[in-house]
């Protein structure tokens, strides 16, 4: 992900910055607002981080995280794959 998508996408990404980094709080997440600095400046200060290893976390992070667009194609190809077993599962149980 880049950080137009997380600017754009910001309210999920904000779940996963809370699960990732527990100590930073809803007002914390209000300021960061999807901006790259002021991630990495509230980053900082919550976990002591010199500026430079906070912008490796937070550029790493973002990096990591997938658009909701793929998200949501694999998730499909989850379901399709899951009804596809659970098919079989029935097919077997009625022999």
């Amino acid at each position: 992900m880049n950080w137009k998508q997380v600017k754009q996408q910001w309210p999920s990404v904000e779940a996963v910055v809370r699960r990732t980094w527990g100590r930073i709080d809803e007002a914390d997440l209000t300021m960061i607002h999807g901006e790259r600095d002021s991630f990495t400046r509230v980053l900082a200060q919550r976990y002591g981080y010199v500026e430079a290893v906070a912008e490796q976390k937070v550029d790493a992070f973002v990096e990591g995280l997938q658009p909701e667009k793929s998200r949501r194609m694999s998730l499909t190809h989850l379901f399709h794959l899951l009804k596809d077993y659970w098919g079989h599962v029935q097919a077997l149980s009625r022999r």
